[in-house]
């Protein structure tokens, strides 16, 4: 069986400032959820998103987005957001989420691709301009050699084009 993704699941009741007049689940509440989901699992690993991101000028600027919505959501349901982290080389991560309704039905599922920016928006090489940020997520095992893309095999020096 192969390891699984580094995962974190945040439980939550959908509130009624979370859904539309016809009291469903509006459409673009789901990104925020994916968002508080995927902060959830950078601070548990150990690496919140502002002390060890955005506090060292390093942005997750969101490239692609996207949700395909299978259930209704209502209000005071209580739900679990997944986010797995599906990707992570030098110049980029991406996660997948899952929305779960409480008897485990999927009730949503997306994905998010982000590039690592500077206060100047230039993208950059998150090992080289950063080695103790990166040594950090090598310790807290969200780097997993020849497991996602740009992670190259130092005995062979492989590597997928976006590390």
């Amino acid at each position: 069986m192969a390891d699984a993704h580094p995962r974190y699941d945040m439980e939550m009741s959908v509130t009624w400032g979370d859904c539309d007049a016809a009291g469903i689940s509006y459409y673009a509440r789901t990104f925020d959820w994916f968002t508080n989901a995927r902060m959830g699992l950078l601070a548990h690993y150990g690496l919140p998103y502002m002390k060890e991101w955005h506090q060292r000028d390093i942005a997750l600027v969101c490239l692609h987005a996207d949700c395909r919505y299978k259930k209704m959501i209502r209000p005071e349901e209580r739900i679990v957001v997944r986010a797995e982290l599906a990707e992570l080389s030098r110049s980029r991560m991406a996660f997948t989420y899952l929305v779960l309704q409480e008897d485990g039905v999927v009730a949503a599922e997306g994905q998010t691709k982000h590039a690592y920016v500077d206060g100047r928006g230039a993208p950059f090489n998150l090992e080289r301009r950063q080695p103790e940020l990166w040594a950090r997520l090598a310790e807290a095992g969200l780097i997993q050699r020849g497991k996602y893309p740009g992670t190259a095999n130092r005995q062979t020096g492989v590597e997928d084009a976006h590390g």
